[in-house]
């Protein structure tokens, strides 16, 4: 392009700017254009925040789309338009700094903040007039909403823990209740106003639901040809009746799949097949599904799909299924090996005890459970998985984001197999989508009273500015936490805070704080039965089957194995983030 071409472009685009101004010359009047933004004291912006422009003590009109209103609101970035009439003579004294311009946010939550344009903001000429403002930051108030808001959520984190309400009836009751207590007493005074329907539904990812919710039909799909019993039949024979090798072929194989598919679907599957096979050992299934459990948990860490902490980390923070298989699947690796070499301690002599030949009227049953009942289904099924994964490889050049891959691989799966979509669709753990839309208006309700930009200045506060500090924190009480509580909500709630942490401390911008919260609640999760979905399906399905493991049972194979599990790859992360720095 030549330089008059240029230059031709940047005098239209300046042309185009000035008359899109809605200021006209009429009378003296001159329109002041003010641009900003509003943000939270992380940096984060605020919507619907109402905007007013106050000329010392009088409140200045501004012009909306041809009619005087008194304020302007943010919208969800944040920023604001406000076109101010003023008069000549005003603007003249504001120029030479006889009369004080104000701009003033208030939004219910916050503190009342006010920003002065300075004369040497103010950019005119003619009628019209310019001012860009830097961002406004508004504290939160500890008022009413946030101490209903905080204690709701605690409340609920209480009744998940402690199994006193089913997590997703707990989940539902806490957006119940923020949003109740907004629409009631919030609708007359404002402290008690925590946030809108409308916002709390803007807190939804559906980039996640769609994505665990095609996966889980995808899954079902591929279930019903008897894919998953055949493959717990065929680790047995490669096995050769040796318990220990067993119980290596099945983590390290629960392990893998839960990276690509959704794991817990993957232990309700497993789980059937490996007790009938303990039976035949003549050894406690404890001993093979709890190790697989596990496994599921790990295996997980490795991708943006393996694990559902991994799927909100990547949607909240953009990160791709290339950058999470490069950052996290070393660290999955290595947890892996370490929990194979956990395991053998732990269990080495129920390994040793196990009967050498089976009992060959049990083998007889299992060979015909454990058959492929749809070949053609199976065929047809690893097609579409294997294009799915080659989607997600190259989805971040595409821009396609993941749930769009779920979304192309279950459809054309159920167009291709023709099953009962009835059917199908009764597989897809609604319950679990419900859980996950009322946890995000949840959290988006403490995160706009302020509670989750408080924990992050503690933690920032303590950290400083040392991201080594800052990366052990995130790590070690992500595990914690995640050992108490389900480590899903723990991660939503937990994922504002990393955010901060990132934008706030040097060197952070390598995504490290991401990485050490998948970590962290991934691995931890692992500590008691509570901590991850695949858990609970390994105790429920013990139960069912008459070998009942208790909390305290969990917690002598959990703890050791997620204190070596969350230790070891962090000696990775530590070597690779913080001493090679590559």
């Amino acid at each position: 392009m030549s330089r008059k071409a240029t230059l031709v472009i940047i005098a239209g685009l300046i042309l185009l700017a000035f008359t899109a101004w809605p200021a006209r010359a009429n009378g003296g009047e001159v329109t002041l254009t003010l641009i900003g933004q509003v943000v939270n004291t992380g940096g984060e912006p605020i919507p619907e925040t109402a905007v007013r422009v106050l000329l010392g003590n009088q409140e200045c009109p501004i012009m909306v789309e041809g009619q005087l209103v008194d304020a302007v609101h943010t919208g969800d970035d944040g920023l604001f338009v406000a076109d101010v009439v003023l008069s000549a003579t005003q603007m003249t004294e504001i120029k030479a700094g006889q009369a004080q311009l104000v701009v003033e946010a208030t939004k219910a939550g916050y503190r009342q903040t006010q920003a002065v344009i300075a004369p040497n903001d103010l950019h005119w000429e003619g009628a019209q007039a310019f001012a860009r403002l830097p961002g406004i930051a508004l504290p939160n108030l500890f008022n009413a909403a946030f101490y209903i808001a905080t204690t709701t959520f605690l409340v609920v984190f209480a009744l998940i823990a402690f199994h006193v309400l089913h997590d997703t009836l707990a989940a539902f009751l806490g957006a119940t209740v923020m949003l109740g207590v907004s629409h009631t007493i919030g609708t007359f005074n404002s402290d008690f106003r925590i946030l809108s329907f409308e916002r709390a539904v803007e807190f939804i990812d559906f980039d996640v639901i769609f994505l665990i919710m095609t996966l889980m039909i995808t899954v079902a799909v591929i279930g019903r040809t008897g894919v998953f019993r055949w493959l717990a039949l065929a680790a047995y024979r490669a096995a050769r009746g040796n318990a220990w090798r067993l119980a290596v072929i099945l983590m390290a194989a629960t392990a893998v799949m839960s990276a690509f598919l959704n794991n817990v679907t993957i232990m309700l599957l497993m789980a059937p097949v490996t007790i009938e096979i303990a039976l035949m050992l003549e050894i406690n299934p404890a001993a093979l599904i709890i190790p697989e459990a596990l496994a599921a948990e790990v295996g997980g860490t490795a991708t943006l799909i393996g694990d559902p902490p991994n799927t909100v980390i990547g949607s909240f923070a953009h990160l791709g299924f290339n950058e999470f298989l490069i950052h996290m699947g070393p660290m999955a690796l290595i947890g892996t090996i370490t929990l194979i070499a956990v395991i053998y301690v732990i269990y080495r002599r129920e390994y040793a005890a196990a009967r050498k030949e089976p009992s060959p009227a049990l083998l007889a049953r299992l060979e015909k459970d454990a058959q492929i009942t749809d070949l053609l289904t199976l065929k047809r099924s690893l097609l579409v998985l294997g294009a799915m994964v080659a989607l997600f490889f190259t989805s971040e050049q595409l821009g396609m984001p993941p749930s769009v891959v779920g979304l192309i691989g279950a459809t054309a799966l159920l167009v291709w197999v023709r099953p009962n979509v009835e059917q199908m669709l009764g597989e897809v753990d609604w319950t679990t989508l419900v859980f996950f839309m009322s946890l995000f208006m949840m959290v988006g309700g403490v995160q706009e009273v302020g509670l989750i930009q408080w924990i992050a200045d503690l933690i920032a506060g303590a950290a400083g500015t040392n991201l080594f500090v800052a990366s052990e924190a995130v790590i070690w009480l992500s595990a914690v936490a995640s050992a108490i509580v389900n480590n899903i909500p723990f991660t939503t709630g937990a994922l504002p805070i990393a955010a901060f942490l990132t934008r706030t401390i040097p060197g952070a911008g390598n995504n490290v704080l991401y990485w050490s919260l998948s970590l962290g609640a991934n691995m931890g999760g692992n500590a008691t039965y509570i901590g991850s979905a695949p858990n609970v399906v390994a105790v429920g399905t013990l139960d069912r089957a008459g070998y009942r493991v208790t909390f305290v049972d969990w917690l002598r194979v959990g703890i050791p194995v997620t204190f070596a599990t969350v230790l070891v790859p962090t000696i990775w992360l530590w070597i690779r983030y913080f001493w090679l720095k590559f």
